[in-house]
């Protein structure tokens, strides 16, 4: 019996998603097979949503209303396409669509879809005619970005104004680049003849002209699919904003964020006309290992293996990238044109690739005769799919012992702009710190409480801890982050984190619909909340430091509280444990705090971001050149005084560890970015401060 209960608790979600569906279709055996694919995505959804969310959000009038502002601000948020007459159009359904959503019609979305196709081909003459013309900068005008508090366009005529205006800042910006590119030379070069401002307009208009066409090619691009998953986010959003629908396509880039990696040849394309272009190649990919292809060369034509290739002129970007991946060990065939315009065709044996960027890494910081470790982790990530994979808590051991074997002085984790990721990652990671116990709890829509515990008593590193966070650390880092800060393991340091204390499940919507209609996608849910051992929760409050560190995104509303749909805070009972002891905590913390409060650098970094959050007020735009460029000078003198942030540069001595240099001995790529990434540590005034907190711990002893 204990081992089917150690069992359960150890695939509690396998075992929920088990009992979710088996409800799912029980509780829906009766109801009719949806019609069509999108019906069946819509009642896919709305059957998950009804059954299985933590809070559903109630299906009325006040719920059609907000999908019906949502999805017409998702569809035109620059109101630059419909026009007053549509949205009255459309108005019929404000009250409407909550009955829709209830008895699986689509009317509302297939109206605003035939309406939006037909203004975006209508726009396409206005913005020709336009930029045909050209501007007069001289004129006295201004453009309001602040989009939320315009009205809706009343006639054709005012529509085209927007664009005008909009194409008019565009151009505008680029011929100030220009000119602030000419003076740069002329103070370097005294031979440099500038070009006239008539040359630099023509330049920068043809420069907008080329950016707009790809602007438009894109617009062209997306299918209906894609604007169908705009309408069921919508509606999904409405019950938190984590709860969001995936087409296949969205479902395939999700898996691959979140594992961080895929299969394929290892290129980041862009639609260059009918056909596209590779603008990255990535390092350790196999088109990188093979060497053939290049950064700049256009694809004509995709080939699988023997097969005679297909010509992609035209192809939406979705579906050479998709002909272009495929299972590790097959072979595709790209028939491309070289930049000098030679034609080549170049075989690539596809393979999985990483995206390094993805991944946790470490580097050595020595200060003062002291050594001390750090920890990059970008995302909590694993594959899903394949769990015995590399994942967050793999990697993170491999650094910790790394670190450990190098007899640090402690170790920086940052986890700043870290949004989340696994829940299974976080505790097997929290575990690499403390001996065992709880490390979160969860509770369910029933209310039913699971403590998530570390089970394994083996500690990697018993060593001092500082965590880094800020207020895009979420979910995940913010569990991470709470469990070291309440068993007093680690101190926390930066700034309080985003909020997020919700648990989503992902779910096939083929699993709820059956297969008869393809590729359904899936839904991302929120099943549980998530509360700290010591019973709080995360949810909205995020994590408060135990040093604050001023940021620049202080003032701005950007955390999970600003939120319209965020589920509220509350806390439950507090687990079980015992905390750690830090010598001297209490005095190292309100030391540190008053000693950053009083430090120029950080009152300079507060200053900029009161001016940022004052900033984003200010949403008038000047259309006349001279005001332009005299209202961004204003800006610029503002900040010049900030100038020493960008001029800060820390005695720390960063280095890689010997083996990963080693390991990457001749890849010059990893080399190139490592000397960047080096750089960057140096000059970041954050890592800075967490070593003096380690510093301070040492001395503490």
């Amino acid at each position: 019996m204990n081992k089917i209960l150690e069992f359960m608790k150890r695939h509690y979600k396998l075992i929920a998603l088990v009992v979710i569906l088996a409800g799912i279709f029980v509780a829906f055996r009766q109801q009719q097979i949806a019609n069509d694919k999108e019906t069946a995505i819509a009642t896919g959804i709305k059957r998950v949503i009804d059954y299985a969310h933590y809070s559903p959000a109630k299906i009325d009038d006040q719920f059609s209303e907000k999908v019906f502002k949502q999805f017409l601000e998702d569809l035109d948020p620059s109101k630059r396409y419909l026009l007053q007459a549509d949205i009255d159009t459309l108005s019929r359904f404000k009250d409407q669509i909550d009955d829709e959503w209830q008895t699986g019609r689509l009317d509302f979305y297939k109206k605003a879809y035939k309406i939006i196709q037909q203004r975006q081909e209508e726009s396409k003459a206005y913005i020709n005619d336009i930029l045909d013309k050209g501007f007069d900068f001289t004129k006295d005008e201004v453009l309001d970005i602040d989009y939320k508090k315009i009205p809706p366009a009343k006639t054709k005529k005012e529509l085209k104004e927007r664009w005008r205006k909009y194409l008019k800042f565009n151009t505008l910006a680029r011929v100030y680049d220009k000119i602030k590119e000419q003076e740069q030379k002329q103070k370097k070069d005294s031979t440099f003849k500038p070009k006239s401002r008539q040359e630099l307009e023509a330049e920068a208009l043809k420069a907008t002209k080329k950016t707009i066409k790809t602007y438009l090619e894109m617009i062209d691009d997306m299918e209906e699919s894609d604007y169908f998953a705009m309408y069921m986010n919508a509606i999904a959003m409405q019950n938190d904003p984590h709860t969001n629908y995936f087409s296949p396509q969205g479902k395939e880039r999700f898996d691959t964020s979140m594992s961080g990696s895929f299969e394929g040849i290892g290129a980041r394309l862009q639609k260059e006309g009918d056909y596209v272009k590779i603008v990255e190649i990535i390092a350790g990919g196999p088109a990188w290992k093979d060497g053939k292809l290049k950064v700049g060369d256009i694809i004509q034509k995709v080939g699988q293996g023997d097969e005679e290739p297909v010509d992609i002129m035209g192809m939406r970007l979705s579906k050479v990238v998709k002909l272009i991946k495929g299972p590790k060990g097959t072979v595709v065939k790209l028939i491309v044109k070289r930049v000098d315009g030679s034609i080549e065709t170049i075989p690539i044996v596809r393979d999985k690739v990483e995206l390094e960027e993805t991944f946790a890494k470490s580097l050595l910081i020595d200060k003062n005769s002291q050594s001390f470790g750090y920890i990059y982790l970008p995302k909590f990530y694993i594959n899903f799919n394949k769990q015995n994979q590399r994942s967050a808590a793999t990697d993170i051991k491999k650094e910790l012992e790394k670190l450990k074997a190098k007899n640090v002085s402690g170790i920086v984790l940052d986890l700043r702009n870290n949004g989340g990721g696994s829940l299974s990652t976080v505790i097997d990671i929290a575990g690499y710190f403390i001996n065992k116990g709880p490390v979160v709890q969860v509770r369910d829509k029933k209310n039913d409480v699971d403590v998530l515990n570390d089970r394994d008593k083996n500690v990697i590193y018993n060593g001092k801890v500082v965590v880094l966070i800020n207020e895009l650390s979420a979910s995940a880092s913010e569990i991470l982050a709470a469990a070291l800060q309440d068993y007093n393991r680690a101190i926390i340091i930066g700034g309080k984190s985003y909020g997020k204390g919700t648990v989503q499940n992902l779910i096939e919507l083929n699993r709820v619909q059956g297969d008869q209609y393809g590729d359904l996608g899936a839904l991302k849910w929120t099943t549980k909340k998530f509360y700290r051992i010591n019973g709080g929760s995360t949810q909205r409050k995020g994590v408060t430091p135990d040093i604050m560190l001023p940021d620049s995104y202080m003032f701005l509303d950007i955390r999970e509280e600003n939120e319209p749909t965020s589920l509220p805070w509350d806390k439950i009972n507090q687990a079980d444990y015992e905390t750690y002891d830090i010598p001297n905590k209490i005095n190292i913390v309100e030391t540190e705090q008053a000693r950053i409060d009083t430090t120029q650098l950080f009152k300079h970094i507060k200053e900029k971001a009161r001016w940022i959050a004052d900033n984003k007020k200010d949403t008038k735009i000047y259309l006349n050149i001279d005001k332009y460029i005299a209202d961004l000078k204003r800006a610029d003198s503002i900040t010049k005084q900030f100038d020493s942030l960008t001029k800060f540069e820390s005695d720390l001595n960063v280095k890689s560890l010997p083996e990963d240099l080693l390991a990457k001995a001749n890849d010059t790529v990893f080399k190139s970015k490592r000397d960047k990434w080096i750089k960057a540590i140096k000059k970041d005034p954050y890592i800075y401060e967490a070593v003096k907190v380690l510093m301070k711990e040492n001395q503490s002893k």
